[in-house]
């Protein structure tokens, strides 16, 4: 994660600036092959992205939160649903059926 920037930021700045840390963290996880990591953060930003959403009057910039938030909550569903769930049995083994053995 990188340093805050030092120019005096509002609150709504700062939380712009830490939902865009934690979607590059998240990407840099997901590259890294952690899944777990990169989904809590997504989920994160995504939470930060639609609170500024509802404080914002701007319909640009409300578009902008909520689109974003959506693609950083399809970015963690697909990262939940790649991974294998815990304590689940591991598959079973594929056998070729009869019909597909050559004669």
């Amino acid at each position: 994660m990188q340093a805050a920037p030092k120019a005096p930021m509002t609150r709504a700045e700062k939380l712009r600036w830490y939902a865009g840390q934690l979607m590059a963290d998240a990407a840099s996880d997901e590259k890294s092959g952690d899944p777990e990591t990169a989904i809590s953060r997504y989920l994160e930003a995504a939470e930060i992205l639609l609170l500024l959403s509802k404080v914002e009057e701007n319909y640009t910039a409300w578009k902008y939160y909520t689109d974003t938030a959506a693609q950083c909550q399809q970015k963690a569903r697909r990262l939940i649903a790649l991974k294998p769930s815990e304590g689940a049995p591991p598959p079973a083994p594929v056998r070729p059926t009869e019909a597909a053995t050559p004669p």
